[in-house]
Formats: C-alpha cells, structure tokens, sequence
C-alpha cells in the first residue's frame, strides 16, 4: 500500500512537469473563491398553486418544472397506498405519497421534454387503479437545478440539523472544492456504518431520515449518500445521489458537479486533476471498492411489478 502511494505520487509529479503550463492554468482556475450562503439563501420548493391537477384524493401542483420540481400531497385520508408516477420517453420514477396534507417533492431529473404524469391509488395485494393522468412541457432554466433542491428521498429544510451543521463546517472555506471536501470528510469522520439497520430493511424497505441519521450518528449506504447530497445542496453544490448495483449487491454513493469539470466523482488524493467515485459508505469504513459501479437511477430506485401491465419502481 505505502509503494502505491509512492508510486502514485511519483505519477502525479511527472504529469506537473509534463504539463506545467496547462495543469497551472487549471490549478488557478479551481482556486477561484465561489460564493458562500448561508443558510437564508437555502433553496426550497413551494407549492405556488398556479398549475394543478387533482381530484378528490390527491392534488399534484406542477406551478414550478422550470426549477426542476413538481409537488403533491394526498387530500384525505380516505385512500390506500398513493403512487406517483413521472415518464418521459422512455424512461419512468414512481413515488410513493405517503403523507396527508402535507407536499412532498418530486425532481424532474430527466431533463426538457414532455412528461407525462400519473397518479395511482392501491386496490388490493399488488394491483393499482390509474386516479388521474397529465402532461406537461418542461423546460429548466437550469438543468442543474433538479439537483439543487431537496426532494422525497433526499428531505430536507432549514430546521434539519445536517443542514444546519453543514453552514458551521464550511464557515471558512472560500471555494466549492474545499466545502466538499470538508462535508465529505465529515460526514465519513463522524457517521458510522448501522449493521443493525441493514438487517431491518431486509424485512422493511424505508428512506433515509436525515436528523434521525444525525442524531444517531448512524448509516447505511442509502443514508450516507444522502446526507452527503443533501448538505452540499445545501451549499448550492450540484450533487446527484445514485443508486445500482456493485459486486456485493445493492448499492447507493453520489456525483458532484464541478464547473471545470462537468459531473465528476472528487477523489482526495492526487492533486493533478484525477477524478474517481465518491463513495461515503466504503470511505467512512476506510475500504476501498475497485469494482464497478453500475447506475440503474439517480435518487435511489428500486423495481416492483404489478398486475394491470402497470410497472412500477419505487423509491
């Protein structure tokens, strides 16, 4: 291991002496200070109400796809099991909407183009009836900004404790690069791995609840990646939480977006510009994982069939 990192080091050097003018010129570039917020600049969602779609069960406000979102919340009390689902071309999310009265976020993560969007209502065992079903053009201003605001898996507003605390860990840092470094290091230093959690969701599958991953100072895959997404968001740092597969299985890890160098995955170590996963569930057990990743959707995904030709995924 130590004449690995010899032996990378020695690359990383040559590559300066190789490239001196290019790698400076990008050197000075990253060491640009970026904006700094606090937490009043937080970027959240709101339910505007003017465009909705609803019935007596569910409303689905779709006021503001131009910032990346969409939101909905179950009317009554009186319905099973609410899903809502998002298409565009070839490509679907569903979601469970789980709460009365109270809007849950959707992101529009696959880009301009028209969706079309369904609601469903549980029947019974696995079968499910279409509510109500609509389409909408989408245009972003940003196509950043699905990846800038909280949503059902990745929750979060101004009282959540994470995002309070990711304000105090950047409070002196000037540029992008070091807040994610220095949330990154954190959140691996100081959250351990739940053994015990990874075998409940065996038996019951749930998503990450950002204070009770804070207050319990404990995670599994699914939850280091999104708090790690969630506190850099909140810094106004694009950051995509992925789910798929790797060789064990199962598996949940992040992508930050850097302006330099578009959708890249920050790797501590050399300095010479080398990008590689950022992966906080094998960094916070000080592992290293050299398979390969495998992405099946961004935000954590997981596939159910069901009767009525009707397939959905849930996250």
């Amino acid at each position: 291991m130590r004449c690995q990192k010899l032996l990378k080091t020695f690359m990383c050097l040559c590559m300066l002496a190789s490239f001196t003018g290019c790698f400076n010129k990008k050197e000075k570039q990253s060491e640009e200070e970026s904006k700094s917020y606090t937490i009043e600049d937080l970027l959240l969602p709101s339910a505007d109400g003017f465009l909705t779609k609803e019935d007596d069960k569910v409303l689905v406000d779709y006021s503001n796809t131009s910032q990346g979102y969409i939101m909905a919340k179950a009317k009554t009390e009186n319905h099973k099991r609410i899903k809502v689902m998002l298409i565009k071309d070839d490509e679907k999310y569903t979601y469970d909407l789980n709460k009365e009265n109270e809007y849950k976020v959707y992101p529009l993560n696959m880009g301009d183009g028209e969706y079309t969007i369904k609601v469903y209502e549980n029947m019974h065992d696995d079968e499910y009836a279409l509510l109500f079903s609509f389409e909408t053009d989408v245009e972003l201003e940003n196509e950043l900004l699905p990846s800038l605001y909280p949503n059902q898996v990745v929750d979060y507003d101004e009282n959540t404790l994470c995002i309070q605390k990711s304000f105090d860990i950047v409070k002196n840092d000037k540029t992008n690069k070091e807040r994610v470094k220095d949330i990154y290091n954190w959140v691996i230093k100081n959250i351990k791995y739940d053994w015990d959690k990874l075998n409940e969701i065996k038996k019951e599958y749930t998503l990450p609840n950002l204070d009770d991953i804070f207050k319990n100072k404990k995670a599994i895959c699914f939850d280091y990646a999104a708090i790690v997404t969630a506190m850099l968001r909140a810094q106004h740092i694009p950051t995509k939480l992925l789910t798929g597969t790797i060789d064990d299985g199962y598996h949940a890890w992040i992508e930050v977006y850097d302006e330099d160098d578009g959708w890249v995955k920050i790797d501590d170590g050399c300095s010479s510009g080398e990008w590689k996963t950022m992966d906080p569930t094998y960094d916070a057990l000080n592992e290293k994982y050299e398979g390969e990743y495998k992405i099946v959707y961004s935000y954590g995904i997981r596939e159910l069939n069901i009767r009525k030709n009707v397939n959905l995924v849930v996250v």
